[in-house]
């Protein structure tokens, strides 16, 4: 409470503590924000001994000063070589969204806020994260998809994101998902992606491959397919694999129901 008076201090301008109840509410879930921040970065051993109040919260502020500073140096990176391959909503969150997020957040009395609704879905669960420390793991995963997307020709991913969908320039979905999709279609073969296109005898081998296999243990086989995609096209990364791996539970299910119904062309597209 101490620290919550002195905030109310300095954001009446030195004047006077007394703010409205809201006012008042929003400066305790800031103290209480920038604790959780220095909680967040400690071990276990570090947690089990008790600290004073000031100290977490002064020690937690500046992680969020640093967090506010690493955000937007990685967005200086990013913006140069950003592409959005014709999606509106990627576009928006990025070209608008993070600039308006780094012009208004308030990392002195109200780091908790978010400010952004973050329209373009990624393939990642931030829980309960928000304020500066969730728009950060955002914008990380933007820049592991756009590395993902980088490693193969725009005409490609357009024209996969097309078949998908004709009209996927308005669609809130993640086309990096899509992308993936089809390109392990591709690895299943065996087959290079820039050979466009599943012949009818290729779908009959993917569904040869597919059939008769629970979700588990497509799961399990496609993990394998994404961890041979990465160690082939991207270096082995593991944060880019583990992230794409996110993106795996729904496509599971898509090829059960696909490869049940006979249909897997609606997957592989291209």
């Amino acid at each position: 409470m101490p620290i919550v008076s002195e905030l109310a201090w300095k954001y009446t301008g030195c004047d006077h503590t007394s703010v409205t109840n809201e006012k008042a509410q929003m400066l305790m879930e800031a103290v209480v924000y920038c604790i959780n921040e220095d909680e967040r970065q400690k071990s276990r051993a570090i947690m089990a001994k008790r600290i004073p109040a000031r100290e977490a919260y002064e020690h937690g502020r500046k992680i969020v000063a640093d967090k506010l500073m690493e955000l937007q140096t990685m967005y200086n990176g990013l913006i140069t070589e950003f592409r959005d391959y014709g999606s509106a909503c990627l576009k928006d969150t990025v070209r608008k969204g993070i600039p308006a997020f780094l012009e208004r957040y308030d990392f002195k009395y109200a780091p908790q806020e978010t400010l952004l609704t973050l329209d373009y879905p990624t393939l990642r669960d931030y829980g309960s994260l928000s304020g500066v420390s969730l728009v950060l793991c955002y914008l990380q995963d933007i820049c592991l998809e756009q590395k993902f997307l980088r490693g193969m020709e725009d005409k490609y991913i357009v024209k996969v994101l097309r078949k998908y969908n004709r009209d996927y320039e308005d669609l809130t979905e993640n086309i990096c998902g899509i992308v993936l999709q089809n390109m392990i279609g591709h690895m299943i073969l065996d087959k290079p992606l820039q050979e466009s296109g599943f012949s009818q005898e290729e779908m009959e081998s993917l569904e040869e491959i597919l059939s008769g296999k629970t979700e588990e243990q497509i799961a399990a086989y496609l993990l394998k397919t994404l961890e041979r995609l990465t160690e082939k096209y991207y270096d082995n990364d593991d944060c880019l694999r583990e992230y794409l791996s996110g993106g795996l539970s729904d496509i599971v299910t898509r090829i059960r129901y696909n490869t049940e119904n006979h249909c897997l062309g609606q997957l592989f597209v291209l």
